[in-house]
């Protein structure tokens, strides 16, 4: 009997509000053995439950995979903050179709992930980040087997992960072409979901976002970035909208569905793993940035980027930029 494959991804975003540091929008893309229809994707928390929970204190001390503002700790009694979410991203890795080596810094993880923006580039993202960062190996290395194992036996037959980010130089020059700030995070939204499109022509894909800026209607929107496509309207509310594309010179079996739902990452495992991997991204490219402010500033307390915080610590490295000679709209968001 001829099998059916399903690509089940999930887009979600970290660093929309800030200041300063980069937005970053990453996907969670699994292949589905014999799950074909792209209305009643597979719940992967079930699927993969052997391996896999929502809670970063599980007693069997599966992997937590779950909206990444429920995951950040709060470094008390001495763990990291980001140890629940950097085990989730590094051992979700070992799915890969040619899994990387071992990565041994954020920079070998940056390019895994295909994060490659120019302003990123920018003097206070110098070096690199020791991996694993917040968790230690011995503990990342039994989540990856028991990942694979959970994989294997639920029919999951690859998983990948990539991640966009633009800092605040892009998004500034964004601005000056006109573009508001939320349109910023939807075209890299729909950049992600012309490359799966172009990726799986014959497949049928089953794509989830969460709600973006509030808003109920996508139609539009997607025809102008789906001229060829016919697109239909599943369904519209205020919790969640749905819309089929039938792509042109793809087969009736194979179309691609895609979602906006409000608090997606509690009903869709891949919109939960990609909200970790862009908040795992925006943290070790703002690790980087405090560090190097560090080395200018004595004393200087570290910032998330958030706008409050993100004026007081401007105020503090202000002498810094001047003195460096980098302007200040290299770090700071106009939009």
């Amino acid at each position: 009997m001829r099998r059916t494959m399903l690509v089940y991804a999930g887009i979600d975003e970290a660093g929309y509000g800030p200041l300063m540091g980069p937005l970053c929008v990453a996907t969670s893309q699994w292949c589905i053995r014999d799950a074909s229809d792209p209305l009643a994707p597979p719940d992967l928390w079930k699927l993969l439950q052997r391996a896999v929970c929502r809670s970063a204190k599980d007693r069997r001390g599966r992997i937590a995979i779950n909206d990444s503002k429920k995951l950040k700790g709060t470094g008390v009694a001495g763990e990291h903050p980001m140890r629940a979410i950097e085990r989730g991203v590094l051992a979700s890795l070992t799915l890969h179709p040619t899994p990387p080596a071992i990565l041994a810094t954020d920079t070998e993880l940056f390019a895994h992930l295909g994060v490659d923006d120019p302003a990123l580039h920018a003097a206070w993202y110098a070096g690199s980040i020791a991996l694993p960062w917040a968790c230690d190996r011995p503990r990342l290395q039994i989540a990856e087997s028991m990942l694979r194992s959970a994989a294997k036996s639920g029919a999951v037959a690859s998983h990948t992960l990539a991640c966009k980010a633009v800092d605040a130089e892009s998004i500034n020059a964004a601005a000056q072409r006109g573009m508001v700030k939320t349109s910023i995070p939807w075209a890299l939204l729909i950049q992600i979901v012309q490359a799966l499109s172009a990726q799986w022509p014959t497949t049928a894909v089953r794509v989830a976002a969460d709600r973006q800026s509030g808003r109920m209607r996508y139609l539009d929107d997607l025809m102008r970035a789906f001229p060829d496509d016919r697109l239909a309207i599943l369904h519209e509310d205020p919790l969640e909208s749905i819309y089929r594309l039938d792509r042109a010179g793809a087969p009736a079996s194979a179309p691609l569905v895609i979602s906006f739902t409000v608090e997606g990452e509690c009903g869709h495992l891949p919109i939960a793993l990609a909200s970790m991997t862009a908040k795992y991204t925006r943290e070790l490219w703002m690790a980087r940035l405090n560090r190097w402010f560090s080395q200018h500033v004595h004393s200087l307390v570290p910032t998330a980027g958030y706008v409050k915080d993100g004026r007081r610590f401007l105020q503090v490295v202000r002498p810094t930029l001047a003195a460096q000679g980098l302007a200040e709209t290299r770090l700071i968001r106009a939009i």
